[in-house]
């Protein structure tokens, strides 16, 4: 069974697809707070990462760069994804880094994020 983890301060869309996830036969684990989700990434193995870009205090990209400073973000794979405009160039320059496999814009499509978990 394949373990995801979802980080974003939104409590509504963490339920929402920690719900989807579970009706998805996929064990989850969801967190509200970035620093938490960041501890449980250094700690803990998961196939896929849902991560949330724009998190007040310390964002996706923050979390990002942690890992990355700590030479583990090349072992994980995130699926980043926000409301806010990302630029083509902004998304391209995240998809480059090791470890960063998808990027999709809320509101989710979950077919899509089904699939960015699955491959």
């Amino acid at each position: 069974m394949l373990k995801v983890l979802v980080i974003d301060d939104n409590s509504d869309i963490t339920g929402l697809l920690s719900r989807f996830l579970t009706s998805k036969g996929l064990e989850n684990l969801v967190v509200t707070d970035p620093y938490e989700g960041l501890e449980l990434i250094k700690n803990e193995k998961f196939d896929a990462i849902l991560l949330d870009m724009s998190m007040p205090e310390f964002s996706g990209v923050d979390i990002i760069d942690s890992l990355d400073r700590e030479k583990i973000l090349q072992d994980q794979k995130i699926i980043i994804f926000s409301a806010i405009s990302l630029t083509d160039n902004q998304i391209r320059g995240l998809l480059k880094r090791p470890g960063i496999y998808d990027c999709l814009k809320k509101p989710l499509q979950l077919d899509k994020l089904l699939t960015a978990i699955t491959c």
